[in-house]
């Protein structure tokens, strides 16, 4: 298993898990009430600016466990980035851009159709996360399937 491989394994399992988190917690808002008032906007935004860190740290945290598991289990010298790598990166790449692109437009049309700003904005990070989980699944189906 590559590096890239690996890594790409370890950020589809952190956005899923942080994701979630998210979704869980706005959930939990909406139930409660709190993002039906003036301030739910703000309420949200507080919320959203928590999990970007979180989800930094978290994937920086596994990442360096994930490299050193995979060193004591398989002590063999790790290849440097190549060209299907390089491919394989831009293929993931292209993947999150058509997915959050398309997320955008759904946001400008529910902005456009009259949905408040809590929605539009929530359509817009749930549009980018899985434009993120796209791309890393593409990039891990480029190295297990196909090729």
């Amino acid at each position: 298993m590559s590096r890239e491989e690996r890594n790409a394994i370890v950020f589809i399992m952190v956005n899923f898990g942080v994701n979630l988190w998210v979704a869980l917690k706005l959930w939990g808002l909406w139930q409660a009430g709190a993002l039906a008032g003036p301030d739910g906007l703000q309420v949200w935004a507080q919320a959203i600016l928590w999990a970007m860190p979180v989800a930094i740290g978290i994937t920086i945290g596994v990442t360096i466990l994930a490299a050193i598991l995979h060193h004591i289990i398989s002590p063999d010298l790790e290849k440097v980035t190549d060209e299907r790598d390089k491919a394989y990166q831009l293929r993931g790449m292209a993947a999150t851009m058509i997915v959050a692109s398309i997320g955008m437009i759904a946001a400008v049309i529910a902005a456009a159709i009259g949905h408040s700003g809590l929605f539009t904005m929530t359509v817009v990070y749930f549009s980018m996360a899985l434009g993120s989980l796209a791309g890393d699944a593409t990039k891990l189906l480029s190295y297990r399937v196909w090729g």
